[in-house]
């Protein structure tokens, strides 16, 4: 598995490849430091042996302690792993938290909240609350040198799923805003190369999500009155579980419509309101 380049000798970005009938192809986790190191992540459960083999031969037994930048098991799956091997804590935002007691209960996580640093040698990131992906969804910026560990914020050359129940479309287009105003000059993200111009591809993707606006309400014009049968229309070449996460998506753009008057919904059937 590559290990990529980086901007900064101090991070260290690794590609975990994804189990097969995954969405995503693969998974970065990104190490950073000279000793102590910080870990960034932890991948997919099926990942854990090359996972602690990478650590380990950067890190040895080096490593300070393991943040996740939201709950969802690509991201910590390996996480109890990566504590009990390296004797460290795991931390998240309070709101994935509380998901991962859910989803991981022997897992102990401890807080960490938008404004507080993750502080290693010359290096200081602040975490950056980004929701939308996730409820606490973390980014984690490196002001000195314009730098932002992304997770699944921004991505390329795939978009990020936002998907209910736990997505939230509005959200993530203020964190898409809230990270262009940093003005980041690379960014590192969960999945996919580092990006190395991230004003243009937030911009985008926020083109992308007006696109998507538009092919939705064409065709509740054309009578497509439900997320599933819009995504049958939409996705047609998609696999069917594909299909079924795009309807999730598409759930959350009408939801966005219904709210601002322009889109009516009556028992899960959505219909355009008439300006007359």
């Amino acid at each position: 598995m590559n290990a990529q380049s980086t901007g900064s000798p101090l991070i260290r970005s690794h590609r975990l490849e994804a189990p097969r009938g995954s969405f995503m192809e693969h998974v970065e986790v990104i190490l950073i430091g000279d000793g102590p190191y910080v870990l960034f992540d932890a991948g997919y459960p099926e990942c854990i042996p090359e996972l602690l083999s990478w650590v380990e031969a950067r890190a040895g037994d080096g490593l300070d302690k393991l943040v996740l930048t939201h709950h969802h098991f690509d991201h910590s799956g390996g996480a109890e792993a990566v504590c009990d091997r390296f004797g460290v804590k795991a931390y998240a935002h309070p709101l994935e938290m509380r998901l991962l007691e859910e989803e991981r209960p022997s897992l102990p996580v401890l807080p960490i909240k938008e404004g507080e640093f993750v502080d290693l040698g010359e290096m200081r990131f602040e975490a950056i609350l980004t929701p939308g992906h996730s409820p606490g969804h973390l980014s984690f910026w490196w002001e000195e040198e314009r730098i932002l560990l992304g997770g699944d914020n921004v991505l390329l050359p795939s978009t990020t799923a936002v998907t209910a129940p736990k997505g939230n479309l509005g959200d993530y287009l203020e964190s898409l805003e809230k990270v262009k105003k940093l003005a980041p000059r690379l960014i590192y993200p969960g999945h996919g190369p580092v990006i190395e111009d991230p004003i243009g591809r937030i911009d985008e993707l926020i083109e992308h999500r007006k696109m998507r606006d538009a092919q939705y309400l064409e065709a509740l014009e054309e009578g497509h009155d439900t997320p599933a049968k819009i995504a049958e229309l939409i996705y047609q070449d998609l696999p069917e579980r594909q299909r079924k996460l795009g309807a999730s998506v598409i759930e959350l753009h009408l939801e966005r419509f219904v709210k601002s008057g322009e889109v009516a919904c009556d028992d899960g059937r959505y219909s355009l309101v008439s300006s007359l």
